[in-house]
């Protein structure tokens, strides 16, 4: 799920446009020193002698892992020197665990997939390579889309590869719509539209609820970076360190207030902390008539839809008021261990290069919904009609390249992002299990989380 000037800033080059708390960011720091680092890598076209195996670690199941094997399987067998072994590892931070706990006992896989919050953490630990400098010129790296490089640029290089990226959206079962009297083509776009729409639904007896989606930290920060507004100081944390969260901020009340309302009046579906999928069944079974979510379901969703009978539109993610400034990037990217020889970065960087080509980007995007990072992939769909017979595959799209470039829509960063998140979620669920006041928990979850950015940088010694 999850993306300024100066300092270690995103977008030094002047392109357009959970982890699993201070514990395991004392875990990945440590992993740092234990031998990473001591190989450098070479960008250079050299051919590999023999057969190369490198492994990839990654945090898709189910059909999103089909299509992760098949890609490994397509690349192994078309070439002469590398064979790719994917593996499962579980959710984000599962994964994240398994390759600190490899790094440290000198079994580390070649490639990891880590969260897009993971990246503060990561270039702290010390334990990955500069995919710029791993990769050198093999790579043009205009080729990709702006805001997704710029997300993973940090001290002006790429640190990581772009996998499975993404942005927020609103679903929409148009029968449900026309049911309840609402025009489909003409989506709600901020919170009060999104409300009104939902009392109609609800009021004409056409779901259960208006609107549903799961109790997750990323949507208030895709609502923040709207807004135009930092969630935390030190350039959204991408100068420096952050120290503070900006849940006292006007925006933070409104965001929280209207959803807690929500809930109040019958109108929004919760689906629980971190309830993706319940959310999803929900919407797919007919509870609510929107439903918003990751692009990356877009393909399941469209599925569901069919299954159940009902029509489905995509729009753009329902900001909180009249401001539209864009959205983060989301979802994770592909890290390479530093401490592997030097011919397994040349076979991974081969492997990038491929995985990055117009026809493995077109594949995955149309298996998944996660964005193509490259344009020419982009292109390529196009040209094959891809958006004309699939237009809700082309709303993430449009929505991206609507965003503007700001310290806000580039998004936060911190290493102790699990955490933070966690408690943002969990302030949500005391909003509407208690009679405490929206500000008042805010100020509590801002206390908190405070404390949590001050812990991981006296972790770090600093």
């Amino acid at each position: 799920m999850s993306q300024q000037d100066g300092g270690s800033g995103v977008g030094v080059r002047g392109r357009r446009g959970y982890l699993a708390g201070v514990g395991a960011a004392a875990s990945l720091a440590a992993a740092g020193c234990l031998g990473v680092g001591s190989s450098t890598g070479s960008g250079g076209a050299n051919q590999l002698g023999g057969n190369v195996t490198i492994d990839w670690w990654h945090a898709m199941g189910g059909n999103l892992g089909q299509t992760v094997n098949e890609l490994a399987s397509e690349f192994s067998k078309q070439s002469d020197s590398v064979t790719v072994e994917p593996s499962y590892k579980g959710s984000y931070y599962e994964t994240l665990n398994a390759t600190t706990s490899a790094i440290k006992a000198g079994k580390p896989p070649t490639v990891a997939q880590i969260v897009d919050l993971g990246s503060r953490l990561a270039i702290d630990s010390g334990a990955f390579a500069t995919i710029e400098d791993v990769m050198g010129d093999t790579v043009d790296w205009s080729r990709y889309h702006d805001p997704v490089i710029d997300y993973y640029t940090w001290n002006g290089k790429v640190q990581s590869l772009p996998f499975n990226s993404s942005n927020p959206i609103l679903y929409i079962n148009t029968d449900a719509f026309e049911a309840a009297g609402l025009d489909p083509s003409n989506p709600p776009a901020n919170f009060a539209e999104v409300k009104r729409a939902a009392r109609a639904l609800v009021d004409e007896g056409v779901t259960e609820k208006g609107i549903t989606f799961a109790n997750v930290s990323w949507f208030p920060e895709q609502w923040f970076a709207e807004a135009n507004e930092t969630l935390v100081n030190h350039g959204n944390g991408r100068k420096d360190d952050p120290t503070e969260i900006h849940l006292d901020k006007p925006v933070a009340s409104d965001i929280f207030s209207w959803w807690t309302e929500m809930y109040d009046e019958g109108l929004y579906l919760h689906a629980g902390k971190g309830g993706w999928g319940v959310a999803s069944q929900a919407f797919q079974n007919e509870k609510t008539g929107m439903y918003i979510s990751s692009t990356a379901g877009v393909a399941g969703t469209t599925k569901g839809a069919a299954q159940n009978g009902f029509g489905l539109e995509t729009a753009y993610y329902p900001v909180p008021a009249s401001t539209r400034t864009g959205v983060v990037i989301g979802g994770a990217s592909l890290w390479m261990v530093d401490s592997v020889s030097d011919e397994k970065k040349r076979a991974a960087t081969e492997f990038f290069n491929w995985l990055s080509e117009p026809e493995q980007q077109a594949k995955w995007h149309r298996g998944t919904g996660y964005f193509p990072i490259t344009k020419d992939a982009v292109t390529l769909l196009e040209k094959d009609g891809w958006f004309e017979k699939n237009p809700n595959f082309r709303t993430a799209f449009e929505q991206l390249d609507d965003t503007e470039t700001t310290q806000a829509t580039k998004g936060f960063q911190c290493g102790p992002s699990q955490k933070v998140r966690d408690i943002v979620s969990e302030a949500y669920i005391t909003m509407i299990n208690s009679d405490r006041a929206v500000d008042d928990v805010l100020a509590t979850a801002k206390g908190n989380a405070d404390d949590a950015l001050q812990q991981y940088i006296e972790s770090k010694g600093n």
